[in-house]
């Protein structure tokens, strides 16, 4: 299993949106470029968080109202 989720955006500007959102709620996540497979256009962005706390992060976010694209999980992360 991996230890990391990547919150796939539409855009780098939703990415930190996203990231910020996270941040408030003790979530840390960081901006990246998800693999070109699981990307909904050209341009997507994912924000990466702990696998642990993707569930809890993505239950707030929707009670917001925020909804990444998908989540997979982020095989490529190194240890």
């Amino acid at each position: 299993m991996s230890q990391y989720a990547l919150l796939i955006c539409r855009s780098q500007t939703e990415a930190v949106g996203l990231r910020r959102h996270l941040g408030q709620m003790g979530v840390p996540g960081e901006v990246t470029r998800p693999p070109r497979h699981a990307r909904t256009e050209s341009c997507g962005w994912a924000v990466r968080v702990g696998a642990r706390q993707s569930e809890e992060a993505l239950h707030r976010l929707r009670q917001l109202g925020i909804t990444p694209c998908r989540v997979i999980p982020d095989e490529g992360a190194g240890v």
